[in-house]
């Protein structure tokens, strides 16, 4: 049910949608009006610049919460995002979960801190996307969580090193994943600390790509998961107080 209506509303789902009410209604004019509606979204959709302003809010929510020094990090904590198999059909980490432990590493180089890795096993027959990135990325020094396979899970089997480093966790994801990783801690008791995701604005996002669709489609999904954490309990809004 949650992957039928995500499809309804991200692309290509949502332009077919309205090609279809385009199809069966009735007269010239209102086929017309469908037809142009498709493709005027079709354009809008495809500009980067729509997703990044559609996705802010995912960015500034947590910095009004709370703002937080780099310098108190006690713990890097990175939060695993896929793995896949390859040609030679190995796998390895996915370009989401590459590109959050290149955030840790940046991090690391400048705050000496420990590093633990979230990711259990998402695969059937596949090693946990904890211990995989470990060493896939020769990570030795890493310590490891392979319990959780989502980030409600990761919330909950962490939050003993909350206390244990006195709320001085550093979370490491990305940008639109950020507010719900955010979240989900605080409403387990934690207070972690977030790296300062921002976008940068250039003339080329004014030009129509398919990163444009893929950053709407993200930003889409990241608002229905915040959404359902909310009304599942997962997220406490309470605890934000």
């Amino acid at each position: 049910m949650k992957d039928f209506l995500l499809s309804l509303f991200t692309v290509p789902g949502l332009l077919i949608l309205i090609y279809i009410l385009g199809l069966i209604s009735y007269g010239y004019k209102k086929k017309l009006k469908y037809y142009s509606l498709c493709l005027l979204m079709m354009f809008v959709l495809s500009l980067p610049i729509f997703g990044k302003i559609f996705s802010l809010p995912l960015l500034i929510i947590p910095k009004v919460i709370k703002t937080h020094d780099l310098n108190e990090a006690k713990l890097a904590v990175v939060l695993t995002g896929g793995i896949y198999k390859n040609l030679m059909g190995n796998y390895q980490p996915s370009k989401n979960t590459e590109e959050r432990v290149m955030r840790a590493k940046k991090l690391l180089i400048n705050y000496n801190i420990p590093l633990m890795i979230s990711g259990g096993v998402t695969k059937l027959n596949a090693p946990s996307e904890a211990e995989l990135t470990k060493s896939y990325y020769n990570l030795t020094y890493a310590m490891v969580e392979t319990e959780s396979i989502n980030t409600y899970q990761s919330a909950v089997n962490l939050k003993k090193y909350c206390s244990r480093f006195n709320n001085n966790l550093i979370i490491i994801t990305d940008a639109l994943h950020a507010l719900r990783s955010f979240l989900s801690f605080k409403s387990q008791g934690c207070n972690p600390i977030l790296l300062n995701y921002n976008y940068n604005f250039h003339w080329k996002d004014m030009k129509p790509s398919i990163s444009g669709f893929t950053l709407f489609n993200k930003a889409v999904y990241e608002y229905f998961a915040n959404f359902y954490y909310i009304f599942s309990l997962k997220i406490n809004l309470f605890n934000l107080i």
